[in-house]
């Protein structure tokens, strides 16, 4: 079985028996995990070897051809020689020039053996290179593989967390105290009952932190998590008073632990979207939560303070302005979206989880470039057609690549980038709407509609499909949904296309302004924070109604803070790039591929002329 064969079996059964599978221990996961990594190591190692053999078959091909235009050289001396040598036959018969023959046949065989064995090595390089692409694509389904197991490890370990912690169990505890003078020996009973519960409680509290499978994890956010202890019942098993006025109580309690899914993301560090949903047949678990007190904490007003380093700014609260700073507002527990903006600055955003009264400073950065928050241009095409909505990205710096340390090696080094131009950028993902304007107006076929298809994800591969397209890619699509199914030469054609219909200058945008526009000014894995959470964006796992689906409609999401739809998910963008070594390279994750493969540095490098229903584009146009 070749190399390709086998990683098709490989994916396939990863896919169905490692991703879906249910009710799998901790240990099982992570042995799943081990197991692929191995694979993916090896194959990485394959899809090197399989590169360096193509190039090597690409310098024997030009060795050949060398060669035969050396032999070529000689089979034509030859000739002329032995013609030569006819011509002296013509004037001695008697003369021998056999050997001049000899001579001839022997260039002719020699110069047909090498253009043989060029038509044979240019067939051999043509199957390695096609080979090399057939790998690359495997190799990023079987790193989405790996993550996807990922996802399912932090999914039964926050399940693991949940039924440990919330266990049930009789302890018995002893206290003793003296009682004050004026206490009469009812109260003194009731505090010393009261004393050995919290005694009892913390001490059941101790043990459950000590006896959790990942003990070290949650002690670093014990103080700052909401976990609890219930008391279920309670008896006192003796008490009495001793002459000098001091109460001794011996009790049995039942006690259980009080953590809720949310929190145990919380103790665990892990995003919150792994604690949304629980298993409802799980007896333990649901025996736990009808058993805990709900807390409600909605009527709770807490007094939030913002300042700013500028005068004449003006603050909104979860989209709503309150005016300027310094602000004093009264606002319910909870998460609130905080944004100060004032004109010439960069806008400076942030979530606040108000558990108590807290003053937020924010400071502001003088912008190189001045605009109006949310300014937008578009460009009228020839026959009155409305280009793409753009929005104006600054010119500014920032540091490109795997800033916080969780990325693929070809994310590295992290480099510092200087944008010194200000640039627009299609808002959203270019749409099938606008894709089609296109095809109408020039007849443009796709290469995909030329021959092969479509490529789909299915199983834990890429699998090609005759009949996919941008029009039928696999799953339901409106014209508002992105197109896919594009290579990189149909995207650059489109570019060239409304370049010319709107008379500016169009074209993809490289990977240094897609990774700048699609940062925003964060330094974190998404432009929201670093969890990808639930429901901000289209990826596989990531919680929405379309994740592992299908595309989602452009703009379903919130924008970042520059204003731009769909940076994370939905689709892989097409990019030019300076470092993939001839190959393209694709950016943003999708709606089929894990969120870690959606951070803003995740780099896929993949051939030009590769197309699938996971790949669209947006475009860049100058100013």
């Amino acid at each position: 079985m070749n190399p390709i064969a086998q990683l098709t079996l490989i994916l396939a059964l990863s896919f169905s028996q490692s991703i879906l599978a249910a009710d799998l221990s901790v240990a099982d996961v992570e042995n799943k995990i081990s197991v692929k990594q191995t694979e993916y190591d090896n194959y990485n190692s394959s899809l090197e070897a399989q590169i360096a053999s193509a190039a090597s078959s690409e310098i024997e091909l030009s060795e050949l051809r060398q060669n035969a235009a050396i032999a070529d050289a000689d089979r034509q001396a030859s000739l002329i020689e032995m013609n030569l040598q006819y011509e002296k036959v013509i004037d001695d018969p008697e003369l021998d020039i056999s050997q001049f023959m000899k001579t001839y046949a022997q260039a002719v065989r020699t110069h047909k053996m090498i253009k043989d064995a060029i038509t044979d090595k240019y067939n051999q390089w043509q199957d390695e290179l096609q080979e090399v692409e057939q790998m690359q694509v495997s190799k990023h389904s079987l790193l989405n593989t790996i993550e996807g197991l990922k996802e399912q490890l932090n999914s039964v370990r926050i399940d693991r967390l949940y039924q440990e912690f919330n266990r049930q169990e009789m302890v018995a505890v002893s206290h003793n105290i003296s009682c004050d003078k004026d206490e009469t020996f009812g109260k003194c009973s009731d505090r010393g009952k009261a004393l050995a519960k919290q005694k009892a409680s913390k001490r059941f509290l101790d043990s459950i932190y000590s006896g959790l499978s990942e003990s070290a994890e949650a002690e670093k956010r014990r103080q700052t998590s909401d976990a609890s202890v219930q008391v279920l019942r309670s008896e006192v098993a003796e008490s009495n008073f001793s002459g000098q006025g001091n109460f001794n109580v011996k009790m049995n309690l039942e006690l259980q632990g009080n953590l809720k899914r949310s929190q145990g993301c919380e103790l665990l560090g892990l995003d919150r979207r792994y604690c949304v949903n629980f298993k409802a047949n799980d007896a333990i678990q649901v025996a736990a939560i009808s058993t805990l007190p709900m807390a409600t904490d909605e009527s709770v007003m807490y007094e939030l303070t913002v300042r700013s380093n500028v005068f004449d700014d003006e603050v909104f609260i979860n989209g709503v302005s309150y005016g300027s700073t310094k602000l004093q507002v009264m606002l319910p527990s909870g998460e609130h979206d905080v944004e100060v903006v004032k004109r010439g600055f960069e806008s400076k955003r942030q979530k606040v989880a108000l558990s108590e009264s807290k003053t937020l400073k924010i400071e502001l950065a003088r912008s190189q470039y001045t605009f109006s928050k949310g300014e937008r241009i578009q460009d009228i095409l020839a026959g009155d057609i409305a280009g793409p909505d753009l929005v104006v990205i600054p010119a500014g710096s920032f540091r490109m690549g795997d800033i916080t340390g969780v990325g693929l090696e070809n994310e590295r080094p992290v480099q510092s980038q200087d944008l010194k131009q200000s640039y627009g950028i299609s808002e959203t993902e270019i749409s099938v709407k606008a894709f089609e304007t296109f095809v109408n107006a020039t007849s443009y076929v796709t290469e995909a509609e030329k021959q092969k298809g479509c490529a789909a994800y299915e199983d834990g591969q890429a699998v090609w499909k005759d009949d996919r397209n941008w029009r039928s890619p696999g799953f339901v699509q409106n014209a508002d949904n992105p197109v896919v199914c594009v290579s990189m030469h149909d995207a650059k054609a489109y570019v060239d296309w409304i370049s010319k219909a709107s008379s500016q200058a169009y074209k993809l945008p490289s990977e240094a302004r897609w990774e700048y526009a699609a940062r925003a000014g964060k330094e974190t894995d998404y432009w929201w924070g670093e969890g990808v959470s639930t429901d901000n964006a289209n990826c596989g796992w990531c919680g929405s109604q379309w994740s592992n689906v299908s595309t989602a409609p452009v703009g379903s999401f919130e924008r970042n803070d520059f204003g731009l739809f769909d940076t994370v998910g939905n689709v892989w963008e097409w990019t030019t790039s300076n470092q993939s070594d001839g190959h393209s390279v694709v950016r943003g994750g999708a709606w089929n591929f894990a969120p870690r493969l959606a951070r803003v540095s995740t780099r896929m490098e993949i051939d030009s002329s590769f197309r699938s229903n996971y790949i669209g584009f947006r475009v860049v146009r100058e100013q």
